[in-house]
């Protein structure tokens, strides 16, 4: 079973190291949010050789993965690969493409096959706002009745104002309360919005978010490393929300992808996730 790897499309731009957590210590506390990275953030490496960047994040620590396209792959290859290092899927990046027609019974059980049942719909052109919404609740009650749960990303340009009202607000005014929403805190942070109010807003509709940095000095900072209020990020997501997973994400690098991610995560640790 193969399916066309997504495209994603970007808008806007977004030091202390300690060592590398064992294997082992990826095993995390009953309590404990765990971490997963966005395959995006690899996609310079990923594609030339899947098993091997697989392991190589589960050897940092990283506890799952969130796909964004399948490599050409069959899902019986790919729940392979993250079964044999350990790793699980915390959501998939799909292009509304994929959510309609033909391809949704086949995006569907490529999903199941690897253990994810939420489908994120990464980014639309924002051109006519009645019509996404339309588009979102006719795939999200499809899905919904397949035993899937559709949601959105977001980048920065969905809080531009549009008739008194952001256009992040107005997908998610415009759809039910089991329509997720998968906050991208690094974009969001990026638009000037004020982050724990969005998640406070929105608590009832967050499975995972994506954990990304932001910082106006340096659009390649790690996560950690910029100018988030992490602490209180998580004291929200933690106490008044549903969250299920962290995903981490980094678009740009001063290092490389995979010297990137060990860092995002031993930052991750070091504030206690």
């Amino acid at each position: 079973m193969l399916l066309v790897p997504l495209r994603r499309r970007r808008s806007g731009s977004l030091k202390t190291r300690a060592a590398a957590p064992k294997r082992g210590d990826s095993i995390m506390a009953a309590n404990k949010i765990p971490v997963a990275i966005q395959l995006y953030s690899l996609r310079d490496v990923a594609p030339k050789d899947v098993p091997g960047t697989l392991r190589k994040v589960a050897d940092m620590g990283y506890e799952g993965v969130e796909f964004a396209g399948y490599y050409g792959l069959a899902a019986s290859e790919l729940a392979k690969m993250m079964a044999d290092c350990g790793l699980r899927c915390a959501g998939s990046h799909v292009g509304m493409n994929l959510l309609e027609g033909d391809a949704f019974e086949e995006t569907v059980a490529m999903n199941k096959t690897v253990g994810n049942d939420r489908l994120i719909v990464p980014w639309s052109d924002l051109k006519d706002m009645q019509s996404i919404v339309a588009n979102l609740n006719k795939v999200h009650a499809r899905a919904k009745a397949a035993g899937m749960r559709v949601g959105f990303h977001n980048h920065k340009n969905e809080f531009e104002m549009e008739n008194g009202i952001s256009k992040f607000d107005f997908i998610f005014a415009g759809t039910p309360n089991d329509f997720l929403m998968q906050l991208d805190i690094g974009w969001a942070a990026a638009a000037g919005q004020d982050v724990p109010a969005i998640l406070r807003k929105y608590a009832r509709r967050i499975e995972t978010v994506h954990v990304k940095e932001f910082s106006a000095e340096n659009p390649k900072a790690a996560v950690g490393e910029g100018s988030v209020d992490w602490p209180s990020v998580f004291n929200v997501l933690e106490k008044e929300t549903s969250v299920k997973w962290y995903v981490v994400e980094q678009e740009k690098f001063d290092i490389g992808p995979m010297e990137s991610a060990k860092t995002c995560i031993e930052n991750m640790r070091k504030m206690g996730r």
